[in-house]
């Protein structure tokens, strides 16, 4: 009670628990006498029945500090935190013997000079300095004999003094407060509200009271004072409360033009934030919320304001891109049109038909299933069923925050005969489009859509909603072959256009000079109408350096991973059984290309998918965890191949694995990585003679890399083994050395020397995990 005992007529208190603040009470009472103030922070101990029934009986006046409001007692914050500091650095210092020295340590706070009072407590409890080692020192130093003083003499000098010293504190922590008032003030923002506006207020969230957030709008229903206003909270169990000015802030309401209720959630013309998803279900927010959050149009808005949109090109090229987008009018049309180049069929041989029941649906997603059906059918997607096939729907997030109406094919997907139409290879389209410097993608509107189906195929796509029985005539999210059917449709549509990549409804043109970027896009629009297929105006991107492909940021001769995929990588929660572990490692490792040693890195974790062991999550496992994820954090950029130039690989192999970096120079001659890759040893491996794990390095960095080495270019080869530069004429009588040397004659390899010292990334990739067990 130090800090609370400077003015015994004033004391105050901090919130702790009740029976402690009684005994310090009795404790500060019993050495100074009764005081006639008392100030508290707000704290449920001193608001308590119990804490007022006792400073009424003690006649004692009780003053609250603002809530959330420290500053108001600022030299009692002030000297706790000091205060804490102290005991931090004291405890650290003297380990187990701080409770011997404890009282030293108070005594010394007690007669230290504090800044903003300008002398110690003690000389403003006790009139005079405590003798303590250093006035002891000073007195054997100076050896003076004080003058001896009649009583009243030395009370009459005392209370003088004393009274002085309180004068003189008390002015130097006015000054102090003006200082800091003045600091404070700086960046301070005045706010002042009427009855009747609108603000948001720092409430606690919901069963957790430790935690706030804003929350509201709320209105204000009257001014209390210059800082406390009345806030009507209509949604809490307390319908008004007390707020101070530091807890609010000002509602600006958007101006959102009129939307079609109907079309908040069904049409792509408007997307709900992902934040909004949530509430919708709780119904803490209407369909007028939801309409406010909408921030994409429809094409025939972005057509009326196009230059608008395509700003960051010049003007030459402005005006070549939106020629060439009013040529193609057709493409842009509100509703997804039906191409006339194929149809879906569903292959279901003799099963017998599957009929299903509705799914239970609150009554916001009972009426946004019902808007969308109305969608269906007003634009000719859906028709009235009589089938005997039947399939529940429901209601999926998008990643853009929309919703999409899916049916729950599942079991109908399990009678359906596979179309095994391949997909393109992720990496071959990366590899395509991130050298080229200028880069277009385009997306179609609702694209599974735009694919009619064949009567057989309509009867078995019937589904049903809590409201409506309908079978689809176009082909629907969800069906098992549908991304094989549109594969095939794309393929048909642009598979001889050079220059230009599709994966499913992704279409993305690149080149390398304008002419050729305009022709080629001008080509891909003339066949896109020709099949009677429909873009989607607002998530196309024309003629940009660098556009996001796949997960990944490709153009301008690089490529990179996606802040936002590695942000939900980072934001990755420790996995607690095989499954979370499985989705952490499908996430990172579409990533892999980018990080060197990741095999070494998540080695603990692939061990723990072993079927021959436990999942136990140790401190070995969460190493790796957080370890893959700042590998991630700091993933490099890569270069986009160059297949024109050749290539060249620096291997090198550890007792435990293999790794290798692809590396291509670039105009410069300066080289940059183009990939990383790195493998454990099995155990087998592990027992492979030295020579024989950097043949292995080597073999497994050529298989890997295959489809950037061709057999006939001159691969150089670096490595820090210098016995593998006479794997191609060496002769012996090791079997496995001469096999793999011979499936190396087919590569031009010149495998050339290089120290470990400068051979760092290779050698790194290649250290790997060891499991001690």
């Amino acid at each position: 009670m130090c800090a609370a005992t400077r003015y015994p007529e004033a004391v105050p208190l901090r919130s702790i628990k009740a029976k402690v603040v009684v005994k310090e009470l009795v404790k500060f009472c019993s050495l100074f006498g009764l005081p006639r103030i008392i100030q508290t922070d707000q704290g449920t101990n001193f608001t308590s029945r119990l804490f007022e029934q006792l400073v009424d009986e003690l006649q004692v006046e009780h003053q609250m500090s603002s809530a959330y409001h420290p500053e108001s007692q600022g030299a009692l914050e002030r000297f706790h935190q000091t205060l804490k500091s102290m005991l931090r650095t004291y405890c650290v210092e003297t380990n187990k013997e701080w409770v011997d020295g404890l009282p030293l340590l108070m005594f010394a706070i007690r007669s230290t000079k504090q800044e903003s009072l300008g002398f110690s407590p003690a000389e403003l409890v006790f009139g005079h300095t405590v003798r303590g080692p250093l006035k002891l020192l000073s007195e054997q130093f100076l050896a003076k004999d004080l003058p001896r003083v009649p009583l009243l003499e030395y009370v009459s000098t005392f209370r003088e003094q004393l009274h002085g010293v309180w004068e003189v504190a008390k002015q130097h922590l006015a000054e102090s407060q003006i200082k800091m008032k003045c600091r404070h003030d700086r960046t301070s923002v005045v706010r002042d509200f009427q009855a009747g506006d609108s603000v948001l207020a720092l409430l606690p969230v919901p069963n957790s009271p430790m935690h706030a957030r804003f929350a509201g709008p709320y209105k204000i229903e009257k001014k209390l004072s210059d800082t406390n206003y009345a806030v009507l909270t209509p949604d809490r169990r307390r319908k008004s409360r007390v707020c101070h000015v530091n807890m609010l802030k000002a509602y600006v309401a958007r101006d959102v033009p009129e939307v079609n209720p109907s079309a908040a959630i069904v049409t792509t013309t408007n997307v709900v934030e992902p934040s909004l998803i949530g509430a919708l279900e709780t119904g803490e927010v209407t369909g007028k919320d939801v309409q406010a959050s909408c921030g994409r149009f429809s094409n025939s808005s972005i057509l009326a304001t196009l230059p608008s949109h395509l700003l960051y090109l010049s003007k030459n090229q402005r005006d070549d891109v939106i020629e060439l987008i009013h040529k193609h009018s057709t493409l842009f049309g509100d509703v997804p049109s039906q191409t006339n180049m194929l149809m879906h069929d569903i292959e279901v041989g003799q099963s017998t038909p599957i009929k299903q029941h509705p799914y239970r649906v609150n009554p916001l997603k009972r009426q946004v299933m019902k808007d969308e059906v109305k969608y269906l059918v007003s634009n000719g997607f859906a028709v009235p069923s009589q089938s005997p096939w039947s399939s529940p729907c429901l209601l999926v997030p998008k990643s853009d925050g929309s919703f999409r109406f899916c049916t729950d094919f599942r079991r109908v997907n399990e009678v359906t005969k596979a179309d095994s139409f391949p997909l393109p290879r992720m990496e071959d389209c990366v590899d395509r489009v991130g050298s080229s410097r200028y880069v277009t993608k385009l997306d179609l509107l609702k694209g599974y859509w735009q694919v009619p189906l064949t009567a057989r195929a309509s009867e078995v796509s019937a589904f049903v909603t809590p409201d409506a029985f309908m079978q689809y005539t176009v082909m629907a999210f969800g069906m098992r072959n549908a991304p094989a059917t549109f594969q095939r449709l794309m393929h048909l549509v642009l598979s001889d256009v050079q220059n230009c990549e599709v994966y499913l409804d992704d279409v993305v043109i690149y080149s390398l000079t304008w002419e050729d970027h305009l022709c080629t896009l001008g080509s891909v629009m003339e066949r896109l109408a020709k099949a009677s297929l429909t873009l989607n105006l607002s998530k196309c991107e024309f003629a940009k350096a660098v556009v996001t492909y796949l997960g990944k940021l490709v153009g301008q001769g690089q490529v990179k991973p996606v802040q936002a995929k590695i942000e939900a990588i980072v934001k990755f929660p420790s996995p607690i059984n095989k499954r979370d572990l499985r989705r952490f490692l499908g996430m990172t490792g579409y990533y892999r290309g980018f990080c060197r040693n990741f095999a070494s890195v998540v080695a603990p974790l692939t061990d723990l998918l072993s079927t021959e062991r436990k999942f136990v999550w140790n401190e070995t496992c969460e190493t790796a965890f957080c370890s893959a994820k700042d590998l991630l954090c700091n993933a490099p950029v890569l270069q986009a191949p160059n297949f024109a130039v050749s290539f060249s690989l620096q291997v090198d192999a550890s007792a435990n694995g293999a790794g290798a970096v692809l590396i291509q120079a670039d105009d410069a001659g300066i080289e940059h990585p183009v990939s990383y890759f790195s493998k454990k040893f099995n155990r087998c491996q592990r027992n492979y003679s030295t020579i024989e794990k950097e043949a292995l390095a080597l073999l497994l960095a050529i298989q890997h890399f295959e489809v950037y080495l061709s057999s006939g270019d001159h691969i150089v080869v670096y490595t820090d083994h210098n016995p593998l530069i006479f794997l191609a004429r060496m002769s012996n009588t090791n079997q496995r050395l001469m096999r793999w040397a011979l499936f190396l004659q087919e590569f031009n390899l010149d495998i050339r020397y290089k120290k470990g010292t400068e051979n760092i990334v290779a050698d790194a990739l290649s250290r790997v995990y060891t499991d001690d067990s």
